[in-house]
C-alpha cells in the first residue's frame, strides 16, 4: 500500500490516498481491524512512526475537494488537527486531487468544512479554523500541591492553556499528562499547552497532545488555542501572532474579522513509500 509522509513544523503524519477505499479492502482481506492498522503504522521504530494517520477520501458533498479521516497514533479518531489539516491540503495538491491554481481548498472533517490556501507552490499552507468556543476563560486545576490556572477552550478539539515562566525547563511530560487526565475535563480529557509570552506579537508554546500521549514538536490547534488565550488575557494585542514551537519553527496565527482565525506555516514532504505487510505481522 502506497503512503506519503509529511510534516508541519515537526508534527508528522502518514497520509494515504483512500479515494478508492483501498484501506477497507486491505482490512477485509487481512482480517486486521482499523485501530490496529493505525497503531502499527504510527508506532516509532516498529512502523513508520508518526503523530497521526490521515486517510484522504471522496467528499460527501461534491462541491468540496475531499473528506478526511484523522487518527491519533493510539488508534482513536481525531476531530481536528491543525497541522494535519495543512499537510492534508498539501498532499491533495501534490496528488492532483486539488487542481492547480485553486484559490480555496475545502475538505470535510468531523468539526465541519475546513478551508485552506496553498501558498508558495505548496511549501506553505494557511487554513481557516472553525469558530472557537471559550469554555472557561479562567479555570484552576490542582496537581498535587501545585495549582495551574489557565484558559479552557475548544478549537475543534479541547485545549487547556497555562502560562509558564520557565518554559524551556518545564516538565511538560509530567504535568501535561497529569492535567490531560484530570477529572475536571471528564472522560475525554484535554490537550494541554504551556505558553510563554515573549516579545510583542510573539509567544512560545509547548504542547502535551491527547491521543499522542506525549509532548509533540508542534500542535496546530494548540498554537491557535494558546494565541487566543494570550489575547484574552491581554498578553498580546496584535492581529498577527508568531508562535515558536518546540521544533524551533514558527507558525503564524491571524485574527480576522467576524471571529475568523487562520493558521499558517510551512509543510514539508518527507518521502513516499510502500507499506510492507510485515509491518502488520502478516
Amino acid at each position: 500500500m502506497e503512503f506519503s509522509k509529511y510534516h508541519g513544523s515537526g508534527n508528522d503524519f502518514v497520509l494515504i490516498n483512500n479515494m478508492d477505499k483501498r484501506v477497507e479492502k486491505f482490512l477485509k482481506d487481512t482480517g486486521l481491524n482499523l485501530n490496529e492498522f493505525v497503531r502499527r503504522i504510527c508506532a516509532p521504530h516498529f512502523g513508520i512512526g508518526a503523530d497521526g494517520l490521515i486517510l484522504i477520501e471522496k467528499p460527501e458533498d461534491p462541491s468540496n475537494h475531499f473528506k478526511w479521516q484523522f487518527f491519533n497514533p493510539d488508534g482513536s479518531l481525531g476531530e481536528m488537527c491543525g497541522n494535519g489539516a495543512r499537510c492534508a491540503i498539501r498532499f491533495a495538491y501534490d496528488r492532483k486531487i486539488v487542481e492547480e491554481g485553486c484559490q480555496t481548498v475545502r475538505f470535510e472533517t468531523l468539526v465541519g468544512v475546513i478551508k485552506g490556501q496553498i501558498l508558495q507552490g505548496g511549501k506553505s499552507v494557511r487554513i481557516q479554523l472553525t469558530k472557537p468556543s471559550i469554555i472557561r476563560e479562567v479555570l484552576a486545576v490542582r496537581v498535587g500541591e501545585i495549582k495551574f490556572e489557565g484558559t479552557y477552550l475548544e478549537v475543534g478539539v479541547p485545549h487547556f492553556v497555562v502560562e509558564v515562566e520557565d518554559l524551556e525547563g518545564f516538565d511538560v511530560l509530567r504535568f501535561g499528562r497529569e492535567i490531560r487526565y484530570h477529572e475536571t475535563f471528564g472522560p475525554r480529557g484535554t490537550n494541554v499547552n504551556f505558553v510563554k509570552p515573549m516579545s510583542e506579537g510573539t509567544i512560545m508554546v509547548r504542547t502535551y497532545e491527547r491521543g499522542v500521549e506525549n509532548e509533540t514538536f508542534s500542535c496546530g490547534t494548540g498554537v491557535v488555542a494558546s494565541a487566543i488565550a494570550c489575547l484574552l488575557k491581554g498578553k498580546i494585542k496584535e492581529k498577527e501572532v508568531k508562535v515558536k514551537t518546540r521544533s524551533g519553527e514558527v507558525l503564524k496565527v491571524f485574527f480576522g474579522d467576524n471571529d475568523k482565525i487562520f493558521l499558517e506555516g510551512s509543510v514539508v514532504k518527507v518521502f513516499d513509500g510502500i507499506l510492507s505487510n510485515e509491518v502488520f505481522g502478516l
